[in-house]
């Protein structure tokens, strides 16, 4: 299994590599960037979980290995809670700048009451 190992030990430095990329991308604030960031993440991401899988026992791996490996979880659920804080943010933003219309019950866009003299 040193050929697993192997793979498995570069796909996780580019995953952590990546990890990065997307942190900068989260700091910076480009949306473009934060969404190619993330999607080599998601790809690397996948190559490594695959390797992981056709690994036939976690003992290929050692504990300091492991803890990266958590450690990469860890980062990746914060990304997560951060992409959604920002989101948030940018929706209520987007709420006090434009401000949602009420719908009109019973009445036309542009009409306007009329009331019946008495």
């Amino acid at each position: 299994m040193p050929d697993t190992r192997n793979s498995a030990e570069s796909l996780l430095v580019e995953v952590e590599q990546q990890l990065d990329v997307v942190d900068a991308g989260l700091m910076a604030g480009e949306p473009d960037a934060l969404q190619r960031a993330c999607a080599a993440l998601r790809e690397v991401a996948l190559s490594f979980a695959r390797v992981l899988e056709a690994a036939l026992s976690a003992e290929v791996f050692d504990h300091a290995f492991r803890r990266r490996i958590d450690a990469v979880a860890q980062r990746l659920a914060t990304q997560r809670q951060s992409i959604a804080r920002r989101t948030v943010v940018v929706e209520r933003a987007l709420a006090s700048i434009f401000r949602p219309q009420a719908d009109a019950t019973y009445a036309r866009l542009g009409d306007r009451p009329t009331f019946a003299s008495h």
